[in-house]
C-alpha cells in the first residue's frame, strides 16, 4: 500500500513539475509593488502586465489595472498594448462593484471572471474562481493552438497559478479551453 501511495505522490509531482514548469526559460517580469499578475504564452516570451492603479490606498475608480506588455523579442522594452491586443485578447473589461471591488474579464473571454481587491493588509490583489478552487492570481500561461493563423489565435489551455484563497499554498490550476 505504501508503495502505490510513493508512485502515487510521485506521479502527481511529475504531472505538477510537466505543467507548471514545462514552460523553459521564460522571462519573470520585474516584481513591483503594485503587480497584479502577468501572462505569457507559448508564440514567444512577450510579457502582459496587469498593475493595480491606485490612488493612495483605493483603486481610480475609472481605471483600476493599468495593462501593458514587455516586448522580451525587443530587448525588453515597456510598451502599451496595441489596440487590436487590447480590443480582441489582453486588454480588461472591469466593472465597479463597492470601494476597492472590482470585477472584470479580458477581451479574449468572458468566461474566465477576475475580482481586484485591496487586501485587510492594504495589497491589491487579483482573485478568481477556478475548478472549485478560489486562488489569489499571480501568472497566467496559455498555451496557443499553432494550427491556426495569426488572424484566428485559440488557446488549447490556460494555466492559471497563485496561491490558494484558504489555505496559502501555492497552485496551478488547468482550464481546458472549448
Amino acid at each position: 500500500m505504501v508503495r502505490y501511495l510513493k508512485v502515487i505522490v510521485m506521479g502527481c509531482f511529475l504531472v505538477f513539475h510537466v505543467i507548471a514548469l514545462g514552460q523553459e526559460n521564460y522571462p519573470i517580469p520585474k516584481r513591483t509593488p503594485h503587480r497584479l499578475f502577468y501572462i505569457q504564452h507559448s508564440y514567444n516570451h512577450n510579457t502582459y502586465v496587469y498593475d493595480a492603479n491606485l490612488d493612495g490606498s483605493y483603486f481610480k475608480k475609472n481605471n483600476p489595472v493599468n495593462e501593458y506588455r514587455i516586448v522580451y523579442t525587443e530587448g525588453g522594452v515597456k510598451k502599451p498594448l496595441s489596440p487590436i491586443q487590447k480590443k480582441m485578447a489582453y486588454g480588461t473589461h472591469v466593472q465597479f462593484v463597492k470601494t476597492n471591488l472590482y470585477r472584470f474579464t479580458l477581451a479574449a473571454s468572458k468566461e474566465l471572471v477576475f475580482f481586484l481587491i485591496m487586501t485587510s493588509k492594504g495589497i491589491p490583489r487579483v482573485f478568481v474562481n477556478v475548478n472549485g478552487r478560489k486562488i489569489y492570481l499571480d501568472r497566467m500561461f496559455l498555451e496557443l493552438d499553432d494550427s491556426l493563423t495569426s488572424l484566428s489565435v485559440q488557446a488549447k489551455y490556460i494555466l492559471l497559478e497563485g496561491t490558494d484563497y484558504t489555505t496559502g499554498e501555492n497552485v496551478v490550476e488547468k482550464v481546458t479551453m472549448k
